[in-house]
């Protein structure tokens, strides 16, 4: 592929150019002189618009995390996680393309326009009509079942070449390790379409995350979690449960689209690379200026991860967006789920960022300590408001017909302060 170098744009508008140096194995960026007079500071504490380095156009490098694979944090959001990655894995070899040749700014470029947030890029690869098409959700997810689990090369025979086009343009670019597509939903007539780019009037941005039927009911778990992060006064997107062909999959509005407009979005391992604690998420909140009801939530936020056992809180599940005007909020909440492993040791299901320094075994004493460190208000009241939404978990559970067993050992399993 070896695109080599490729044009990053925000709304239309040149940001600067990305290149790959092979021989360091790192992204290199500039901005355009043009952006910088935008006073636009899309990534504000990694690369800012405002430092001298970017103000004398001193090229920014990638960094060499691999959480990064060598770009900088803030476009290094750009490329999926886990799932998107192992989708793109298989189409290149389907296509005989091998991965050695494919650098990040090769992907980007595969990427294109598809990515989560507003960022673009350009030259894109060209995956067949760009136009908006039907999903069948059923056909597509066994299909792409099929390529994840192929050890050997499918056959690109008319019909397969063609779900690959449109299996790679809807599910290819979020992040999360769970399946999942980008479409666009019909409320009035239920119609799903491809969700990327511009869509037809009358539907929305939506993501859909497959269930894939098993024993563990991944996506009605996830909608409990909805409606006791709704109760505990926590923001997030409206969301739903949708059954194709027997299987129930969770929908939730996007948050980075408004109608057919792009939302600048950061995660948190994008915004601030090193964060490794709730306390460093506090702190980013305040560096950014952010008004205190982010403070407030994202507080909620950290008390319903403990209680109600959410250890998956890595820095990609916090995020931040930047309106066109250039003002910064603390996204909605997402991926709020029960996601400890009953068959794990006991290391591998501890909070991913740790509170007050301890990611295991926390007490009332480390949120409340957390809380006046971080001057918020009436934190004892708010403890107990999330507290009371938790406890509607098995009235929720069993509403959806969850297997009591499983009901019985996430209850027992949720933290009592």
């Amino acid at each position: 592929m070896e695109t080599n170098v490729v044009m990053v744009k925000l709304w239309g508008m040149p940001v600067g150019y990305l290149s790959w140096d092979k021989k360091a194995g790192l992204a290199v960026f500039e901005y355009e002189s043009e952006f910088l007079e935008k006073a636009l500071d899309i990534a504000p504490l990694t690369m800012s618009i405002n430092s001298p380095r970017s103000k004398k156009r001193i090229p920014w490098t990638g960094d060499k995390d691999k959480l990064y694979l060598g770009l900088p944090p803030m476009i290094a959001d750009s490329l999926p996680d886990k799932w998107g990655h192992s989708l793109f894995s298989a189409w290149l070899r389907d296509n005989y393309i091998s991965t050695k040749k494919v650098s990040p700014v090769d992907h980007l470029s595969f990427i294109g326009s598809r990515a989560m947030g507003a960022l673009e890029y350009e030259p894109a690869q060209k995956l067949g009509d760009d136009s908006v098409f039907s999903v069948d959700i059923e056909h597509l997810y066994a299909f792409a079942k099929q390529v994840l689990n192929e050890r050997e090369t499918t056959i690109l025979n008319p019909e397969n070449s063609i779900l690959w086009q449109d299996l790679i343009k809807i599910s290819s670019s979020p992040g999360g390790k769970r399946p999942k597509a980008i479409v666009a939903v019909n409320k009035a007539t239920g119609e799903i379409i491809s969700g990327q780019g511009n869509i037809p009037e009358g539907f929305e941005h939506f993501i859909l995350k497959y269930d894939d039927n098993s024993s563990y009911p991944l996506a009605k778990l996830e909608y409990v979690y909805y409606q006791m992060a709704l109760a505990a006064g926590i923001n997030m997107m409206s969301s739903e449960l949708r059954t194709y062909g027997n299987v129930t999959h969770f929908l939730t509005r996007r948050f980075d689209r408004v109608g057919n407009n792009r939302i600048h979005t950061q995660t948190l391992a994008a915004m601030s690379p090193g964060s490794n604690s709730y306390e460093d998420l506090f702190a980013v909140i305040r560096r950014l200026n952010l008004p205190y009801e982010d403070s407030r939530q994202q507080y909620l936020r950290m008390i319903f991860n403990v209680l109600a056992r959410n250890v998956d809180d890595h820095t990609k599940n916090f995020s931040f967006c930047m309106s066109p005007d250039g003002v910064w909020r603390l996204s909605p909440a997402y991926d709020l789920t029960y996601s400890v492993d009953f068959g794990a040791p006991a290391y591998m299901n501890r909070h991913s960022i740790t509170i007050n320094g301890k990611n295991e075994n926390i007490t009332r004493e480390d949120l409340e300590i957390v809380a006046l460190r971080n001057d918020i208000q009436d934190f004892k009241s708010l403890i107990e408001i999330v507290s009371t939404a938790v406890s509607k978990f098995r009235a929720y559970a069993v509403e959806l017909k969850i297997d009591k067993q499983l009901i019985d050992s996430i209850e027992t399993d949720f933290v009592k302060l």
